[in-house]
């Protein structure tokens, strides 16, 4: 009888402690939880302040690069017709006459084309997929002229992402690439996406990364929502037309869940994802922390708290990778959702895959020049382009991005959101940015596989990254943001060359050496790359 009770005891305990664990696991988050990823300090960078001296400490590491890029919406479906626009790709991809990008964002249509409600007719798309279901990958022909213009100057290696601002316009509930007009502004917000279509979206998807695949790309890549917090809608004019500026659209919390499920059976263990091509998370349109838009899509999607906990397992096995777009948001906001990533979702990589600079986004760098021309702007000088830098920097050192991709590779009219300028009546006009050039002192030397290493540059007013290539080549970049020359000292092991992009200097070579201590001038306003062997 003694050893019956103390069986049916150690039954009850045992029962107790499994319940208890699964309270826990639902309630606190405590059990069950992976172990979390973190980053080690390194000292000697930590106590370099004022030192002009450059420390860099490659026994403390950080992300490994996927690397730097841009997207070809809205520009590469002209652009790809014209008869030297394997000139314009070059200074996007091409290492030496250009800055080397190694990502190349092509923009999945959803079918707009010939909508005349949106605003700028180049924002409308072709679309692979065709009313009736069947598939015509003639479509977009310009748009994939560019793209095998990239591949041929960056070489098979080109990283390609698909991404899709809206389904495809046979698949939506209002048969359009956008959400619909409401008289109401303050109208709940409504996805133009039905449930019932999630398959059908999801086959978009793959047969589009098929074919592309079979074509020899490498698409690491899809992307089938974006910027989901948005309402996407178009809206009523005083005459009572409606218009809108692009494709988009609203997705809740829970539908996104829904439709990645969908994808998820879809690509998951299948030959495209055997070749490398997996669903990106939803790319979120900042970077933000607790009590944000943007954490409450992760806690619904990867979140194990006890709302999500069995519900989103398969996405939670699934996904590696948070993406979030850098508008909106400081440096401050940007330590919050690292933070954020860091005490709830420490295991998944961050990648930053958009970002411009909005003339209404106070976080620019550039806000108040902005504001200063009536006209508006292209932001085609050096302030522009440091500004960008220091955005690159943060997102690269705060959030540990492991990529980093500029909005529009090529622009038309007037806004800060192209690298290269372009006039569609005078095809020969390009215009370059300083922007693409300081973005050229990261793309053209960090490369694919680089690690990032503790680095400071002893100079309180510079930023700065360094990374270790996996030829074993180091690259120091320095932002100096102000109207003061710096220079730092530099203990350089081997040869090293020096590159600078500044009010004079479009990412040219302005000094080299041999192995030794070096000083490493970082002009006042300027972009400044060192590498060395």
């Amino acid at each position: 009888m003694l050893k019956s009770n103390k069986l049916i005891i150690g039954i009850v305990l045992a029962l107790i402690v499994v319940i208890v664990g699964v309270l826990l696991y639902i309630f606190l988050g405590v059990v069950g939880i992976d172990s979390k990823r973190t980053y080690d300090q390194s000292e000697s960078v930590a106590n370099n302040s004022g030192t002009g001296i450059t420390v860099i400490d490659d026994s403390v590491t950080y992300q490994t690069m996927n690397g730097f890029g841009a997207s070809a919406c809205w520009w590469s479906q002209d652009v790809g017709e014209w008869e030297n626009y394997e000139d314009i790709i070059s200074y996007l991809y091409d290492s030496e006459k250009g800055i080397g990008l190694n990502i190349y964002r092509y923009n999945l249509g959803a079918g707009s084309k010939g909508d005349e409600h949106i605003l700028t007719e180049n924002r409308s798309t072709e679309c692979f997929l065709q009313a009736d279901g069947s598939y015509d990958f003639s479509k977009d022909r310009a748009a994939q002229n560019c793209l095998a213009a990239a591949r041929e100057f960056a070489g098979d290696d080109l990283r390609v992402t698909l991404f899709c601002n809206s389904a495809p316009v046979s698949l939506t509930k209002n048969g359009a690439g956008y959400c619909s007009a409401e008289e109401d502004e303050n109208a709940p917000w409504v996805t133009n996406l039905d449930e019932s279509n999630y398959d059908e979206f999801a086959d978009f998807c793959y047969n589009s990364a098929e074919y592309f695949l079979d074509n020899g790309y490498r698409v690491t890549d899809v992307s089938p929502i974006n910027e989901p917090q948005y309402n996407w809608r178009a809206w009523y004019n005083d005459d009572g037309t409606y218009s809108v500026n692009q494709e988009g659209c609203y997705y809740s919390k829970t539908e996104a869940t829904a439709l990645y499920n969908a994808m998820i059976d879809k690509f998951a263990g299948s030959d495209v994802e055997y070749n490398g091509c997996k669903i990106s998370m939803f790319e979120s349109g900042s970077a933000e922390g607790d009590d944000s838009s943007c954490a409450a899509y992760l806690d619904c999607i990867i979140g194990k708290g006890p709302k999500y906990v069995f519900k989103n397992k398969k996405l939670r096995d699934y996904f590696d990778t948070v993406s979030f777009h850098s508008y909106w948001s400081s440096a401050e906001t940007k330590q919050q959702a690292a933070d954020y990533i860091a005490e709830k979702y420490s295991n998944y990589d961050v990648v930053c895959t958009e970002y411009c600079q909005m003339t209404n986004d106070e976080n620019s760098g550039v806000f108040d020049l902005i504001s200063q021309e009536e006209n508006g702007t292209n932001g085609m000088t050096i302030e522009y382009g440091v500004a960008m830098a220091k955005v690159i920097v943060d997102d690269l050192t705060i959030l540990n991005a492991k990529e980093w991709d500029w909005w529009l590779g090529c622009s038309y009219g007037v806004y800060p959101d192209g690298l290269v300028y372009l006039n569609p009546d005078d095809h020969s006009d390009i215009q370059l940015s300083k922007r693409l050039w300081c973005l050229g002192n990261f793309s053209r030397f960090i490369e694919e596989g680089a690690v990032r290493v503790a680095c400071s540059g002893g100079v309180d007013s510079l930023s700065s990254c360094a990374f270790v290539n996996q030829d074993n080549s180091t690259v120091i970049v320095y932002v100096n943001n102000t109207d003061t020359d710096e220079v730092t000292k530099l203990t350089a092991t081997g040869d090293y060359s020096v590159y600078t992009t500044s009010d004079k200097y479009d990412l040219e070579k302005t000094a080299e050496g041999a192995a030794g201590d070096a000083d490493i001038s970082v002009p006042a306003m300027s972009v400044v790359t060192v590498v060395v062997k």
